[in-house]
């Protein structure tokens, strides 16, 4: 007897977890679908490889090594000597001045860089929201299928009570002819339910990275009490927006654009030691090699382009302002978006909040009409009128929490706000 309790308690044990880990709650789906998005993984890749070469740039402002072997081979034979010969040359180099070139190619690296990170930002919320509305659909379309299941389940049992009266000679054959075809529909709608559920569900894995027909159980439903989220205002939200910061960044980028596009019509200045190994002249055999070195400065500047110079400054300034003006555009459309997603959050809790009071209405109804067949006192269209009308507004029930949670999730995406 000990030895099967203990069975029975391991069992226990074993099997709860696996209920437990059947359902899937938004968050853990959210995270499984972020840690699996290829959009996201494109955007990390591309913030790793802006900041390999913000680094790089960076190593511009360093003196840089520079070995060179030469072998030449002269045609016309010397007078004395071998007619070929070679050099070998060490050079160390230091950029003093380039004209900016080197600063603004660091900043501009620096900037790409933020403006990755901030790209990174802004994709893993769109994809934490396209997982929000992928659960959500799943939820919907399964609360539909139950809804039209349920439906379904009380025209048939209306259909077994009219049934045993057209039996008894109590009603005519065309009250049992309306609810057959009634039923009809309802196993129609009932085939359309169930593969909206099934297409919903391929979504929802793929995005998971999941089989796609594996089956979940949400731990989480559209008909859940959700709290109306705060309205906050436009300045808060640009402050902590990534489309408004990699806006910025971008524009920057084009400033700095600015100063590396006259670069090169600017003064430049090098330094830098030499070494230079070859054999003495004339080269014979079993000669000497010759050991030189120095010290170069170099100077350089542009005198005149036939005003390429002026052409491309004014290029790259106006490359400059159509940034600043995106910047402008991103802020018009956050603040629209912020209107219009606090709207549609507003309007959808209302007809929550409608349809919730009008469902309970709709049932009570439908349970009088068909109390009221049974006893005689109602006629059958009464109660198919009163089954479709809680039908309808059971289905408009479904729309309005799908809509509303749908709403909650754009508009967090909308003023990116923490999930």
């Amino acid at each position: 007897m000990r030895r099967l309790l203990l069975l029975i308690m391991f069992a226990e044990v074993c099997l709860c977890p696996r209920t437990l880990y059947a359902q899937m709650t938004l968050e853990e789906y959210c995270e499984a679908v972020v840690a699996y998005s290829h959009q996201l993984r494109d955007a990390e890749l591309a913030t790793a490889g802006a900041h390999a070469d913000m680094l790089r740039l960076r190593k511009d402002y360093l003196p840089t090594l520079d070995f060179d072997r030469e072998f030449t081979l002269d045609f016309r034979a010397p007078a004395e000597g071998r007619p070929w010969s070679w050099l070998t040359r060490l050079d160390l180099s230091q950029p003093i001045y380039l004209g900016g070139a080197v600063r603004a190619a660091a900043k501009q690296s620096a900037l790409q860089h933020a403006a990755a990170e901030y790209n990174e930002e802004a994709v893993a919320q769109y994809v934490i929201y396209l997982a929000e509305v992928a659960y959500w659909t799943l939820s919907r379309n399964e609360s539909y299928y139950r809804a039209i299941s349920d439906y379904k389940s009380i025209v048939e049992s209306l259909r077994n009570v009219v049934a045993e009266r057209y039996a008894a000679g109590y009603i005519s054959k065309g009250d049992l002819l309306q609810v057959e075809s009634r039923l009809s529909d309802a196993e129609y709608q009932l085939s359309e339910a169930r593969q909206r559920r099934a297409v919903a569900l391929h979504n929802f894995n793929i995005l998971a990275g999941r089989a796609v027909d594996e089956d979940v159980t949400l731990a989480n439903s559209i008909f859940d009490a959700m709290p109306m989220a705060v309205r906050e205002d436009v300045a808060t939200i640009l402050m902590r927006h990534p489309d408004y910061a990699r806006s910025e960044a971008e524009a920057e980028i084009s400033h700095w654009g600015v100063r590396a596009s006259v670069a090169k019509y600017l003064p430049q200045i090098d330094v830098g030691l030499y070494g230079t190994l070859q054999p003495s002249m004339p080269h014979v055999k079993g000669g000497s090699l010759r050991l030189d070195g120095g010290l170069y400065f170099s100077f350089r500047t542009p005198i005149f382009h036939f005003g390429a110079r002026k052409q491309t400054l004014s290029a790259a300034r106006s490359n400059y302002m159509r940034k600043a003006l995106a910047v402008e555009d991103v802020v018009d459309r956050i603040t629209r978006e912020e209107s219009d997603g606090w709207t549609n959050l507003q309007s959808t809790c209302d007809r929550v909040v409608s349809t919730q009071r009008s469902l309970s209405l709709a049932r009570e109804n439908l349970d009088i009409n068909t109390y009221s067949y049974h006893e005689g006192m109602a006629t059958i269209l009464d109660v198919l009128q009163a089954q479709i009308s809680w039908l309808q507004i059971y289905q408009n029930s479904i729309a309005a929490q799908y809509d509303y949670s749908v709403a909650r999730a754009a508009y967090r995406y909308i003023v990116s706000a923490e999930w």
